[in-house]
């Protein structure tokens, strides 16, 4: 499988490649529910993951999500 290269939070990570925003999140071994996504400064709403792929070059932020006021 070939794979590709990409920045997760400041850290090159190689996946992959094809791989969703949503197999991401899972292979990160992070809940969905948990988190929330920026994908080149934009920020991807959860119902898109699954189709959003991961392309080469991507700079991706996760942040966990803390409710609370």
């Amino acid at each position: 499988m070939e794979n590709c290269e990409i920045m997760i939070n400041d850290d090159v990570v190689l996946i992959p490649k094809g791989l969703n925003i949503a197999g991401l999140i899972a292979r990160q071994n992070m809940e969905q529910k948990s988190v929330a996504v920026v994908c080149n400064g934009h920020v991807v709403p959860r119902g898109y993951w699954q189709g959003r792929l991961c392309e080469e070059t991507d700079k991706i932020e996760i942040f966990s999500v803390v409710a609370g006021g």
